[in-house]
């Protein structure tokens, strides 16, 4: 199996290894599935350095996670050399045919900044992370709407993905103009009022001992360097679940890990791609800050 784009080609090798054991996903089929969402992943993975989670062999033969461009990587992969005390040159995923030479390396998974190497110290994506306690799906369906309803009154343009694992992904597209500072001070602040306000459902506390069965509002993905799993990037887990961007009217049925990879082909034929205006309308932090405080 090879695909060729332009004047590149790319060769996959392994391709009838299974890869996802329980339900005999093969490593060519994983590509496939890659290269045929190509339009649809491209636009948040372009220009953000990337944090690829690889299993060479499968994920029942365990992984490893990889920030730093390999040695043998082909020059026509972008890059971007970053970080503060520790440089990392970064791997780029600006095209289809970076992203089938990923995967084809066992890369399944993949990690984003929530900003990218043309600005880098100011993010483009505002992230809540929504971790429940065990069983606890509903609080996470609960606390998203309520989320939803503050984002809208700072006007913050949310959007939601399962996160192919237990919990939700939030966020809300920003114009680029702010520092992860400004924008992490932003999520503490909206997450302090989630708390305030709906104190027997949410919590900012790290140690699941004292969370006491509410559900953890996670705002530490706004930070430099800290990654969120890309929207439609495969988890590495049983029934190879997919990270999916969902419409808001699907809150109520949707399963964290009940959208696969299998269904994925299907809901882009029927559905189209929830996310496909997330760029529309950018909002502006320091605006929406302003506007937050005036909640209280």
């Amino acid at each position: 199996m090879e695909f060729t784009f332009d004047d590149i080609t790319v060769p996959c090798t392994n391709t009838d290894r299974v890869v996802f054991p329980d339900v005999g996903i093969t490593k060519g089929e994983v590509i496939q599935y890659y290269a045929s969402i190509a339009d649809v992943i491209l636009p948040e993975l372009a220009g953000r350095p990337l944090t690829i989670e690889r299993f060479t062999k499968g994920i029942d033969k365990g992984g490893f996670f990889q920030k730093h461009v390999q040695k043998h990587y082909p020059n026509w992969i972008d890059r971007a050399e970053l970080g503060t005390k520790t440089r990392v040159i970064y791997p780029i995923c600006n095209d289809a045919a970076s992203l089938v030479y990923f995967v084809n390396q066992g890369g399944f998974v993949l990690h984003i900044w929530t900003s990218r190497k043309q600005a880098p110290h100011n993010p483009d994506l505002i992230v809540f992370d929504l971790d429940p306690p065990d069983g606890r799906f509903d609080l996470v369906q609960q606390t998203a709407r309520l989320l939803h309803e503050i984002l809208d009154e700072i006007d913050l343009t949310a959007f939601v993905k399962v996160t192919g694992s237990k919990g939700l992904h939030v966020v809300a597209p920003l114009d680029g103009k702010s520092t992860f500072e400004e924008v992490h001070a932003l999520t503490n602040a909206v997450a302090t009022m989630m708390c305030e306000r709906h104190p027997d459902i949410v919590t900012m506390e790290f140690y699941k001992k004292d969370r006491a069965g509410r559900l953890f509002l996670d705002t530490l993905r706004n930070a430099l360097g800290a990654t969120i799993v890309a929207p439609y990037s495969l988890r590495a887990r049983p029934g190879a679940p997919v990270s999916a961007p969902i419409e808001w009217e699907e809150l109520d049925d949707v399963k964290p890990n009940g959208i696969t990879m299998r269904d994925i082909a299907g809901r882009l034929d029927s559905l189209g791609d929830p996310w496909s205006n997330l760029r529309a309308r950018p909002g502006n932090v320091k605006k929406a800050t302003k506007k937050l405080a005036a909640l209280r």
